[in-house]
């Protein structure tokens, strides 16, 4: 098959995406805050459990938003270097987070310049995490690279992205089946429906109704992402895939009743050989 069919590197789309996360940062930071729902239900205590830090160590958040999940590890006593390709997300992190400011620190840097990210230190951090950025990153390899530059021996890597099987990008359906039992019982069975998933490419999807803009994403297959990892020396030993145990009368097609189907994939890296 031809290689070109699970190409990875959408690099003319990085311009792009800066320009999407600087309009949309405003509206992510008054939607987002501490954290919204979907955050501290799945994807913070999740990180929280494969980051597993401990006091003192040196931890680096690639893609950090406004800040809010830097603020909540700086409450393990830990100490934060949070990155974001948008200098508007990085304005909006350090004025929330002047009570940190011992142990919280911003910069504006693109995770896909491998140049820019080494300046932060070679192996200077214990862990990195990247939170649900991924997948808004038109180039991995460099992030792959970088990344086992800046961490110590041994140090871990955790990610957080939408699960690339369930939010597959083309033709993506979430549908309500009505099952009727032989015993006259009848059941409703949510189930999600996808026409193409092995083929990566490219987007555009809003991920927060209401958003100035559709930000940029990118769709690759397991395979291709985590493959670029074990390239770069990294070994996986752990992986999540949280769902939610409650459920919404709201919306019968939110998440938050797709119990079943995780909506987001959690992994962790430990490397075992440094570039």
């Amino acid at each position: 098959m031809d290689e070109k069919y699970f190409t990875y590197e959408f690099p003319q789309f990085n311009d792009a995406v800066r320009k999407t996360w600087d309009t949309n940062a405003n509206f992510w930071n008054e939607r987002m805050g501490e954290g919204n729902s979907f955050h501290n239900t799945l994807i913070k205590p999740t990180q929280e459990k494969l980051l597993n830090l401990k006091p003192g160590e040196t931890i680096l958040d690639i893609g950090c938003g406004n800040g809010q999940f830097a603020r909540q590890m700086a409450k393990l006593h830990v100490n934060i270097t949070g990155v974001d390709i948008s200098e508007n997300q990085i304005k909006n992190a350090i004025a929330a987070s002047a009570d940190y400011k011992n142990q919280i620190r911003f910069k504006v840097v693109d995770a896909t310049d491998e140049s820019e990210m080494c300046k932060l230190g070679k192996q200077r951090f214990d862990a990195i995490t990247c939170n649900m950025v991924i997948m808004d990153m038109a180039e991995i390899k460099p992030l792959a690279s970088s990344v086992s530059n800046l961490l110590k021996p041994g140090g871990r890597f955790v990610f957080t992205i939408a699960h690339p099987v369930f939010n597959s990008p083309k033709g993506l359906t979430k549908v309500i089946e009505r099952f009727e039992h032989e015993n006259g019982e009848i059941e409703d069975i949510l189930a999600i429906k996808i026409p193409q998933y092995m083929k990566s490419s490219q987007y555009q999807g809003i991920a927060i109704v209401g958003q100035p803009v559709p930000q940029h994403l990118f769709h690759r297959p397991i395979s291709v992402l985590l493959n670029v990892f074990f390239e770069a020396g990294f070994v996986a030993d752990r992986v999540e895939e949280p769902v939610f145990e409650s459920s919404s009368t709201e919306d019968p097609l939110t998440w938050d009743n797709f119990n079943e189907i995780p909506p987001v994939m959690s992994v962790r890296f430990r490397l075992v050989q440094s570039t």
